[in-house]
């Protein structure tokens, strides 16, 4: 009989959250091209970096965003007197990070209430740790204490907040979950990432911001990282996480606080630096076996191109993370938990979660300053198998890497 220590940790609910105002992107490519009236070689740079873009739509958490560009503190190519100081845009994140950060974390515990004929309450008073990641506001009280005390979390939550290490933190974040699940058997750690990338567009005409303004948005999401028990269902088992950081690569993508919001600034050669990288992790991850499944962060189109090339992946590989940047853009951090949502809620919808190739090992990785790539082995564990006593789907499937 397994006792729950030999039970990996898992991902055991999720939940996502984005704010109300959205726009297509082409409406946001007219928007920024009306910013730059007179100057028709910039418009139609700007036009042809959100055609290519791969996203249809993104959300902001202000309606102020896509105001006509003479009365938006956002719209670039104005005068920086005319937009927003970077109090003013903090201002905006302690009021609106919290209500989004909520909504992803309510989801996800009200997910698990469900899953296990529990009720929200039971679920939030379980609660031993939070974990709050975000690299586009800081205020203090911080978010992670107003989440707990707006979720109603135990008094006593142990709380962690993981700042300022972009797009790849959601990895940080469950790694420093995973870890204290690991020393603690009862532990149920709650991971919230929240960003609120539209309020830094920056006034510059510089390629590399017109890129990051076509690229980024607000989204939120969470996980409920936990040993699961025998009624638990439907999740991904944690396995190993590896990090990669590459020497001489800190210019290539450079976060930064500025006087008007957080400045950006992103090198085209990305995607190669990656491609450089991401064979070697993998393979330390996977020896020779290849991937069940793919949860790939979607930092931008060239990105995830340049992997499904890499790694000749099927054209359906890579299907949630071309979903996920269609639908949403790049949120930073929470957008590979959306990933994995969506992914796990296409293995419990057409019922290949049964099969053993969605038993195997499957590789989640995303990709951040430094630059840095994050990559994390996990296994998706259906219903059905769920029931088998908390056993790990490790010992259900022999074929590991």
């Amino acid at each position: 009989m397994l006792n729950s220590a030999d039970v990996p940790p898992a991902i055991l609910a999720l939940g996502t959250a984005v704010p109300p105002f959205s726009a297509a992107q082409s409406e946001v490519g007219e928007w920024m091209a009306a910013s730059f009236a007179g100057r028709p070689a910039l418009q139609r740079l700007i036009r042809a970096i959100h055609t290519l873009s791969g996203i249809e739509r993104r959300h902001s958490c202000t309606p102020e965003y896509l105001l006509p560009p003479a009365d938006s503190p956002f719209a670039p190519g104005q005068d920086e007197a005319n937009t927003l100081s970077t109090s003013g845009r903090m201002a905006i994140y302690t009021r609106e990070a919290p209500r989004l950060g909520e909504t992803a974390a309510r989801q996800a515990l009200e997910e698990y209430a469900d899953q296990t004929d529990s009720t929200y309450a039971a679920v939030a008073a379980s609660i031993t740790h939070l974990v709050v990641v975000s690299c586009t506001g800081f205020f203090a009280p911080g978010l992670d204490f107003v989440l707990a005390a707006r979720l109603g979390l135990p008094a006593d939550v142990r709380r962690t907040l993981i700042g300022f290490m972009g797009c790849a933190a959601a990895f940080n974040g469950l790694r420093t979950a995973t870890d204290t699940v690991g020393a603690h058997d009862d532990a149920r750690v709650l991971v919230v990432c929240v960003e609120l990338c539209s309020l830094h567009g920056q006034p510059s005409t510089a390629r590399d911001s017109l890129v990051s303004a076509s690229l980024f948005a607000d989204g939120a999401a969470a996980a409920l990282v936990g040993r699961p028990a025998a009624h638990d269902a439907d999740y991904f088992q944690l396995d190993e996480f590896i990090t990669r950081m590459q020497p001489a690569t800190e210019d290539q993508m450079i976060w930064q606080i500025g006087d008007r919001g957080f400045d950006l600034r992103l090198s085209p050669q990305v995607p190669e630096h990656i491609a450089q990288v991401a064979p070697a992790a993998l393979a330390d991850l996977f020896g020779e076996h290849t991937p069940g499944f793919w949860a790939v962060h979607p930092g931008g189109r060239a990105i995830v191109d340049r992997l499904a090339d890499l790694f000749a992946l099927p054209a359906d590989a890579l299907a949630p993370t071309y979903a996920v940047l269609r639908d949403y853009g790049n949120m930073s951090s929470p957008t590979i938990l959306f990933v994995l949502r969506r992914l796990r809620d296409h293995l419990r919808e057409t019922g290949a979660s049964a099969s053993r190739a969605a038993r195997a090992p499957g590789v989640a990785m995303a990709f951040g300053p430094g630059l840095v790539v994050e990559m994390a082995r996990l296994r998706y564990v259906p219903a059905r198998d769920a029931a088998v006593a908390g056993a790990p789907v490790a010992a259900l499937d022999t074929a590991r890497p």
